[in-house]
């Protein structure tokens, strides 16, 4: 008898797992059947008039709406300037050399400032920015020089409210040689430490 029990016990194991197999494996069939059905159902509506024609429709207004204006654009980034008037596309003038402002303490160089730095202007306006390079890179680089001796480049200068700073000083310095000059941009930003 006690042989018998464990050769019982595993002929209903296996009766058992050959049964449950077989319930398992049947809804396969009726799962890929409801499959092929939903899909062509599904194939149904995108043949029906009108049906599918919302999502391309939604989708061709936005691919057809026009750009946000780059003024807008440059308002975003912190440009620092009003922006471009409503009549004329903005420009830019990017100055080719980048600003080196060194930064002394107690009469020793400690670091030297690094920025790019582009201008934005009327599309009318570019031959005037381009006419006043070297006057308007003498007084950017003037108002760096006393921004630094302020200490203005100590600490935290990339914290947001100091670059906001930075622009507007930057931004009424520019307008003060060219009025027609909407925003400045700071395209890069960093210190090297001597």
């Amino acid at each position: 008898m006690r042989k018998l029990v464990p050769a019982f016990l595993a002929l209903a194991a296996f009766l058992g797992g050959a049964a449950a197999g077989d319930m398992l494996k049947a809804p396969g069939p009726a799962s890929a059947e409801g499959q092929d059905k939903a899909a062509e159902h599904s194939a149904d509506q995108a043949d029906a008039p009108g049906a599918g024609a919302a999502p391309a429709e939604a989708a061709a207004p936005a691919a057809h709406a026009p750009a946000a204006p780059p003024a807008a654009e440059s308002a975003g980034h912190g440009g620092g300037g009003h922006g471009a008037s409503a009549g004329s596309s903005p420009a830019w003038f990017k100055f080719p050399q980048q600003f080196f402002v060194p930064i002394l303490h107690d009469g020793q160089l400690d670091s030297t400032m690094i920025l790019s730095l582009s201008l934005e202007m009327p599309e009318g306006d570019r031959e005037t920015v381009n006419a006043h390079e070297l006057k308007l890179r003498d007084g950017l680089l003037r108002q760096l020089l006393i921004r630094a001796n302020t200490g203005g480049f100590d600490g935290n200068f990339t914290a947001e409210p100091q670059l906001r700073a930075l622009r507007a000083e930057l931004l009424a310095t520019a307008q003060g040689i060219v009025p027609a000059i909407t925003g400045i941009l700071i395209e890069d930003i960093a210190r090297q430490e001597r």
